[in-house]
């Protein structure tokens, strides 16, 4: 974790092989309070944040460089922003070491959390984190304005300060009647969580990265490709301007080939009425006509033909259990005799009113007296 790594202050000499992280003088890399939008993100608030540092230092801000105080996990856009001279982030990243993770601000190297102030003095420098999201570094008759400030602005539940206690620190805790504790384990009774070392993603404010110069050097990655990439375009548009008078060209021919399909129909298939479906219509209207051609429509009226047989049948007395009309058998009917000389009797009798009759099948009824026949009838030429 982070916070397991140790701390080296870069002015104290050579780094160490290992790994660390590297501490510079709070002071030299203050952490400033700008006034942006809420709605202002990426590079345009970075750029409105420099913009406002230059108006408060003037031609100096041309020689500083601003890194947004950002951590991971808070859930408002930063407003704050450390700032260094560029000739001191150059000569603190040579300095870091291979083995370094970091380069931050002395302050953020104290513990932190919510509602707690860490104050940590060190004869006249002191170091003072103001919560997660604020600290600083300066000598103490400084300090002792900018805690006061502070105060105004966010009054913390307690002050921890380890080591030194100076009795500047308790009376300004007195004053502005505060809980002051040297010990971590002591914060708990009143309600505060434990601080952790860089446990907010300090690590993230790296001072070695540079974010102008990684967008310069994507720019600079990016710019050999513009005219490839704006040829591709082009071409893509031009493309898709040909697709899109193709297909509108196939859809006026296809309604021009639907109307011409919609006349035919109408005048040789569907004269009158909706025309719903063009294929079943069709169809239909040339089955008709088939039929018609065929001579379909000289066939007998089955009805009528049925007719003229029942009134022989209701002479003979026989009983009439089915009745089907098929046009290719024509009509049959399914009989209940009492024996195959009345079915003989009964076909004679159809022939004899004109019909022309014949004996398809006979034979006993299942389960019953009497013969089962059945008669094809047709109408005699």
């Amino acid at each position: 974790m982070a916070e397991d790594l140790p701390f080296h202050d870069i002015e104290a000499g050579p780094p160490p092989h290992g790994r660390h992280v590297a501490l510079v003088p709070g002071a030299e890399a203050p952490l400033l309070t700008l006034d942006l939008p809420a709605k202002l993100t990426g590079s345009a608030r970075e750029e409105v944040a420099r913009r406002q540092l230059r108006d408060r230092i003037g031609a100096e801000g041309e020689r500083v460089e601003l890194r947004p105080y950002a951590l991971p996990r808070s859930r408002t856009p930063w407003r704050r922003a450390v700032v260094a001279d560029r000739a001191c982030l150059s000569d603190w990243r040579r300095r870091a070491g291979p083995g370094c993770r970091a380069v931050l601000p002395d302050y953020l190297a104290l513990p932190a959390a919510e509602g707690l102030w860490t104050v940590a003095v060190e004869a006249e420098a002191v170091r003072a984190r103001l919560g997660p999201g604020d600290g600083f570094s300066a000598e103490t008759p400084l300090a002792c304005g900018m805690l006061t400030r502070a105060l105004a602005d966010d009054r913390p539940r307690a002050i921890l300060a380890p080591g030194e206690v100076p009795d500047w620190l308790t009376a300004f805790a007195a004053a502005a009647d505060i809980p002051l504790v040297t010990e971590a384990a002591a914060l708990g009774a009143l309600g505060i969580g434990a601080p952790g070392i860089l446990a907010n993603g300090e690590m993230a404010l790296d001072l070695r990265a540079d974010p102008q110069a990684a967008r310069a050097a994507l720019r600079g990655a990016i710019l050999p490709w513009r005219w490839p990439l704006l040829a591709g375009a082009l071409a893509a548009a031009i493309f898709a301007a040909a697709e899109m008078l193709r297909q509108r060209a196939l859809e006026a021919e296809i309604a021009s080939v639907r109307t011409a399909t919609m006349e035919v129909v109408r005048e040789s298939f569907v004269p009158s009425g909706p025309i719903l479906d063009v294929r079943v219509q069709v169809a239909r209207a040339l089955d008709a006509r088939t039929a018609a051609a065929s001579g379909a429509a000289a066939r007998p009226d089955p009805v009528a033909l049925l007719q003229r047989a029942a009134s022989v049948i209701a002479d003979t007395g026989v009983v009439t259990q089915e009745v089907r009309y098929l046009p290719s058998e024509g009509l049959r009917l399914a009989v209940t005799l009492g024996d195959f000389a009345a079915a003989d009797a009964l076909v004679a009798a159809l022939g004899e009113a004109g019909l022309a009759a014949d004996l398809a099948e006979a034979r006993v009824s299942d389960g019953r007296s009497g013969v089962r026949a059945e008669i094809r009838v047709e109408a005699s030429e």
